[in-house]
């Protein structure tokens, strides 16, 4: 039986066959996860993407994955469909196996995905391996299940440290996940983000427009000079696994820049220890210690990783000798019969709204798959498609074959760990609300919001509306505020008119939809109350502005007016931007500050200290 497993990641895309190993699909076991649509309609992929991306960054998309939650993709004045994008990563893994199987057919293609994904994202992956000509049965395969198939009976933790995100999976001992738990901001993209900024402080004072031009690109030759210090970053981060310091060659007019392992370490630090609280919360809720601790994703590689895991946790952490490759061999040899799938998906991972699909997908898909490119190499972009492709709705139920297959060529686990583990995890202690803790800020660039301000008056007592209410209210005043966002927005100073607005604009994002309130307070000072139509919502579009927040910010909990939340704040170029939410409550708001004069002394505590003195509902 010939079974092929593809992880197409965010960064790489690894593929590993049966009776064969790893495949060398483009120069090495893994290949990059990029894009290049040229000027006469072909998608490159892997390498050759990487290289082209110089000659026009417009066409160029490093990460095609991190679009899962949205219908297309563009590429200079295209708007590509995410299936066709993935659909030529795919192709590309054919055209290296194809050779491999000497002409025989594949019977199985398993395809693998972060464990908390759903129908919708499953649906996207398997319509664009069809698309790619895919052929055989395809099997969607949990990337947490996959590596726990590796650790033979016993429960495990899987601690998957992603290019964009970071995932931590809890299994028992037949491999069946009790619980799991992510960062959506901390991934080795981030890590390079926070490097970048480190660097920036080094060398910005010399060209400082010259710098910005860097972070916030505007011609051909910025974006140029962006993606060739990405690339050094990228090697830096990877260099200083193994050695104490690298050189980074900048841009002109910059001179090159040493960079230490400590430096790095001190920048990823707070991040590894949020990730090692998540691991810590996730056992605590799946109610069973781990004997091992799987770390997956290559910025794993990082030796401040294992350690922080082994002080903060107690367990010294199994390292595969190649982090890249294990959820793909692992996937090869999984039993079916221990695969389970999410029936929903969570919240996008990605900042950007799901996409609805209105049929079941199926597990495990056969037939004919006539649309799959035939030529190797680039692929041409079929220009009559668009929106997604359909899944046979007559197939579903649980998996009713099993078995394991075997795959050549190593794939160890550190054989110097054994032995028995701590099972002491610390039990991790509340935030304390009034604690304002102050966090690396990673991603683009601060967003700007607009608005207007003015008096709101506070609820109290009975009058406070319930969480089912808020979801149900549409009833506004004059001035848009229906009761929820009244509770949300307590005393406002007078000193304006509020009114109502048809949506939050915020530059750099797409617009946020709902019931908007925009209003000016004092200072300088703009607030947004977005009422949204369910709690994911408003949580989802918390997450998409502070995801792009590039410098340290400052978050804390607050309470008040019958409401409870979480706030974050940063500044950059004089801009701050608070972002506040509501537990349980469909609604979020805004806050922003232009400072004109002094504007880099403005500070994320001074726009939080504002917050809670002026903007944060009373008790």
């Amino acid at each position: 039986m010939r079974v092929l497993s593809v992880d197409l990641g965010i960064a790489n895309t690894v593929a590993v066959l049966s009776d064969h190993g790893v495949v060398d699909v483009d120069g090495g076991l893994t290949m990059p996860s990029s894009l290049y649509l040229d000027e006469d309609g072909t998608l490159l992929v892997g390498r050759e993407a990487e290289r082209r991306s110089r000659q026009d960054p417009a066409r160029y998309e490093a990460n095609p994955k991190r679009h899962i939650d949205k219908p297309t993709i563009k590429l200079a004045d295209r708007q590509l469909p995410l299936n066709d994008a993935l659909a030529a990563i795919y192709a590309r893994v054919m055209d290296a196996v194809t050779p491999l199987l000497q002409g025989e057919q594949l019977d199985e293609i398993r395809l693998t995905h972060p464990a908390e994904w759903g129908p919708t994202r499953r649906n996207k992956l398997l319509s664009s391996a069809r698309l790619a000509g895919m052929t055989g049965e395809l099997v969607p395969v949990p990337e947490a299940i996959a590596v726990a198939s590796l650790g033979g009976g016993r429960p495990l933790a899987v601690y998957d440290f992603g290019a964009d995100t970071f995932d931590v999976s809890v299994l028992d001992a037949e491999h069946r996940i009790l619980a799991d738990g992510s960062l959506s901001d901390v991934g080795g993209l981030d890590v390079d983000e926070a490097l970048l900024e480190h660097i920036g402080r080094t060398v910005s004072h010399k060209d400082p427009a010259g710098w910005q031009r860097l972070l916030r690109p505007a011609t051909t030759d910025d974006h140029r000079a962006r993606l060739g210090l990405r690339e050094e970053l990228r090697l830096a981060k990877e260099d200083l696994s193994e050695l104490p310091q690298v050189e980074v060659m900048m841009p002109e007019p910059f001179e090159k820049v040493v960079v230490t392992r400590g430096e790095l370490e001190a920048l990823i630090r707070p991040s590894l220890i949020r990730s090692t609280e998540i691991l810590i919360s996730t056992v605590r809720k799946a109610g069973v210690t781990p004997e091992h601790v799987y770390l997956v994703g290559g910025s794993c590689r990082m030796p401040l990783v294992a350690q922080t895991i082994a002080e903060k946790v107690g367990i010294v952490p199994t390292n595969p000798d190649h982090p890249e490759t294990i959820v793909a061999s692992g996937a090869l040899v999984v039993d079916r019969a221990a695969i389970t799938l999410k029936a929903e998906d969570d919240k996008p991972k990605y900042n950007e709204p799901p996409t609805v699909v209105t049929t079941p997908v199926s597990p495990t898909v056969t037939g004919p798959h006539p649309v799959g490119p035939t030529s190797s190499g680039s692929y041409p972009v079929n220009p009559a498609s668009s929106g997604s492709y359909p899944v046979n709705p007559n197939v579903s139920g649980a998996y009713s074959a099993s078995g394991s297959y075997p795959v050549t060529g190593p794939y160890p686990v550190n054989p110097s760990v054994s032995g028995s583990y701590p099972t002491n995890f610390p039990v991790a202690q509340p935030q304390k609300k009034d604690n304002k803790k102050v966090l690396l800020g990673i991603g683009g660039a601060v967003v700007l919001v607009a608005g207007v301000i003015g008096a709101i008056f506070a609820l109290s007592g009975p009058d406070l509306p319930s969480a089912d209410e808020c979801k149900d209210d549409v009833t506004q005043d004059g001035q848009g505020f229906t009761r929820c966002l009244r509770q949300l927005a307590g005393t406002v100073p007078d000193g304006g008119g509020c009114e109502k607005a048809d949506s939050a604009q915020i530059t750099g994002m797409e617009e946020i939809k709902g019931t908007v309130v925009s209003c000016a307070v004092r200072d300088g000072y703009e607030v947004q109350y977005i009422l949204t139509d369910s709690v994911t919502g408003a949580e989802n579009n918390a997450d998409a502005i502070v995801k792009s927040f590039q410098t340290d910010r400052v978050e804390a909990d607050w309470t008040g007016n019958g409401l409870e939340g979480t706030y974050r704040a940063a500044t950059s170029s004089g801009t701050g931007v608070l972002v506040f939410t509501a537990k349980g409550r469909p609604m979020f708001g805004i806050l922003t500050k232009h400072a004109e004069e002094n504007a880099d002394e403005l500070k994320p505590d001074e726009v939080a200290d504002f917050f809670e003195r002026s903007v944060q509902p009373g008790e």
